[in-house]
């Protein structure tokens, strides 16, 4: 009777230790997932807490300037933002900067190319006129907006993946999204501004016609190369704003490398996604084909080049592990 008593006690204590181990096991590779997970993840947390540390480090100290080690630790932490940002929030700055930038553009064409009798007389103050008017005010805008520009994108992208802020598959999607979103909004202020008949006049229809023709018909190489120089400066000049914190000290940052980028006819893709287009609506003989091959293709390339080698990679290279 003793044993007949005692069998299903037995049994029921067996089965609740069965039940024990197996939620150990359960909550042991849960344990283990989340670990996996948090090791994936260290990295990217590390670098984006020494990013901040360090930009507060930089901002305690006394002036406006920055010190050039933590403003690519700026531009890493902006990676972080950018790439967890949504991609409707993205899109959105990204049509606002292509047509900003379009803007610029329109200023230039109107203003500093329209002047036949001065590029005559002196060429070199002409190439200079178009250089001061018009872009330096188009990224001026762009950056006091928050816009998010294709050709900055890849310098600040590219410096967060690596340092391993971003990932590889979160640079790309920043790319693309900010490339169509440049690409919409700079074609947009073209048909806007040639709804408002802005070029009409005959000197401006001949600016605009003369600038989107020369710039469809560059051999690949020179594009690709003009391209570099271009998004060199212009990073450089997105650098500039990071290391002060004045509007007054961003614009003129702003102003030097855009200016010269312009005057030495160097090729910015987001600028000739208006220019081109602008260009074509007012009469100049270009097809899609040669706007995206003639320049569009090799200028993008180029200012890949130009960013992600020249400003993201060499200042990487100086001041990454710090």
């Amino acid at each position: 009777m003793s044993r007949l008593a005692f069998a299903p006690t037995s049994r029921a204590l067996t089965s609740r230790i069965a039940r024990v181990a197996s939620t150990r096991a359960r909550v042991a590779r849960v344990r283990h997932s989340v670990v996996v997970r948090a090791l994936g993840d260290e990295r990217r947390t590390v670098a984006t807490r020494n990013a901040r540390r360090t930009r507060a480090n930089a901002s305690s100290a006394p002036g406006d300037a920055i010190a050039p080690f933590a403003v690519f630790a700026m531009a890493c932490e902006a990676s972080a933002k950018k790439a967890s940002a949504k991609a409707e929030a993205t899109a959105a700055l990204a049509f606002s900067a292509g047509a900003l930038i379009g803007l610029g553009a329109l200023l230039m064409t109107c203003v500093g190319a329209s002047a036949p009798a001065l590029a005559s007389a002196n060429p070199g103050l002409a190439a200079f006129v178009r250089g001061a008017i018009g872009l330096p005010a188009g990224l001026t805008l762009v950056v006091l907006t928050g816009g998010e520009l294709f050709t900055g994108n890849v310098f600040v992208m590219t410096s967060g993946a690596l340092s391993g802020v971003a990932t590889g598959k979160q640079l790309a999607r920043s790319w693309a999204l900010s490339f169509a979103g440049n690409f919409a909004g700079a074609v947009f202020m073209a048909w806007l501004a040639y709804v408002a008949m802005t070029a009409a006049s005959p000197v401006s229809t001949a600016a605009a016609i003369g600038i989107a023709t020369s710039k469809a018909t560059l051999p690949f190489a020179a594009a690709f190369a003009k391209g570099v120089l271009c998004n060199w400066l212009v990073c450089l000049a997105v650098w500039g704003t990071m290391a002060t914190t004045s509007v007054a000290g961003k614009i003129l940052a702003i102003f030097w490398p855009i200016m010269t980028f312009v005057t030495l006819g160097f090729e910015h893709s987001v600028a000739n996604m208006f220019l081109i287009p602008h260009g074509m609506l007012l009469g100049a003989k270009v097809t899609i084909g040669q706007m995206m091959m003639g320049n569009i293709v090799p200028v993008t390339l180029g200012n890949i080049v130009g960013a992600a080698v020249f400003v993201a990679g060499l200042h990487y290279v100086a001041y990454g592990n710090k």
